[in-house]
């Protein structure tokens, strides 16, 4: 049965980069976010990146809702090999983060300021990178997400 449930990540495994968004249907800089994503991802095959979404509508439904989201929020992200979003973001939504899926090093933070045109750089950017850089080495320069300045 686990094998089951594990057989869809596969082919996540082909994809060089994932672009891992934290969202919720009452944030509102999501509403802007995701469909500035949708328009830059067009021109990517989901062979080039690999787009996760991880919902956190219901963190304010309940404690237990809350706890639940969270245990599986960490595994999904875990999965990624993107743990450390949420030590450093846990809840906040209406940020994307894209990183190497071999190594889940974070390459670029994007939010609901940066438009369509500068994700799909963005994204071109980071697969040259990772094309060209040994894993451990890669970095775009970029700002880091807002709740790590500080």
């Amino acid at each position: 049965m686990m094998v089951a449930l594990l057989a869809p990540q596969a082919s996540f495994a082909q994809a060089k980069l994932k672009l891992i968004t934290l969202t919720a249907d009452w944030c509102a800089n999501c509403r802007v976010l995701e469909p500035a994503i949708a328009r830059a991802l067009e021109t990517f095959s989901a062979d080039d990146v690999d787009y996760v979404e991880i919902d956190l509508t219901r963190m304010n439904a309940s404690d237990d809702a809350r706890r639940g989201i969270s245990a599986a929020s960490r595994v999904r992200l875990s999965m990624h090999r993107a743990d450390w979003i949420w030590e450093k973001h846990a809840e906040r939504t209406g940020l994307s983060f894209l990183i190497a899926a071999d190594t889940g090093e974070p390459l670029a933070c994007l939010t609901s300021a940066v438009p369509a045109e500068t994700i799909a750089e963005q994204l071109q950017l980071a697969g040259r990178l990772i094309e060209s850089t040994e894993p451990g080495r890669r970095s775009t320069g970029g700002t880091d997400c807002p709740s790590l300045i500080g």
